[in-house]
């Protein structure tokens, strides 16, 4: 992959699964890496569910619950491929830098 310089300023916000992303890498073919912002309002209740790669939060703002344990700004969470994690909810909002390996969103 070559490099890719990207300011989340030009990047458009758009309404997806679970809120709204600002995609800051995206494989259009699946097969490589994906980094995106993602702004989770008060809404945002998702399952306990697993993915079939690795995948890495970074809270930016706001506040994150993952199961029972609350993560602020500068907690970074990483998930190996199949671990289940969650509910996820953010209560009050929040906006994290995720990054999910193969292109998975």
């Amino acid at each position: 992959m070559p490099l890719q310089e990207i300011n989340e300023h030009d990047v458009p916000i758009v309404q997806t699964g679970h809120g709204m992303t600002q995609w800051l890498v995206k494989s259009e073919d699946g097969s490589g890496p994906s980094i995106m912002i993602r702004h989770w309002g008060p809404n945002t209740d998702i399952p306990v569910h697993a993915h079939p790669y690795n995948e890495m939060f970074y809270v930016l703002e706001g506040e994150v619950i993952m199961g029972d344990t609350v993560y602020g700004p500068g907690s970074c969470l990483f998930y190996p491929k199949g671990t289940p994690y969650g509910p996820t909810r953010a209560p009050n909002g929040c906006k994290l830098l995720r990054y999910a390996e193969a292109g998975r969103d």
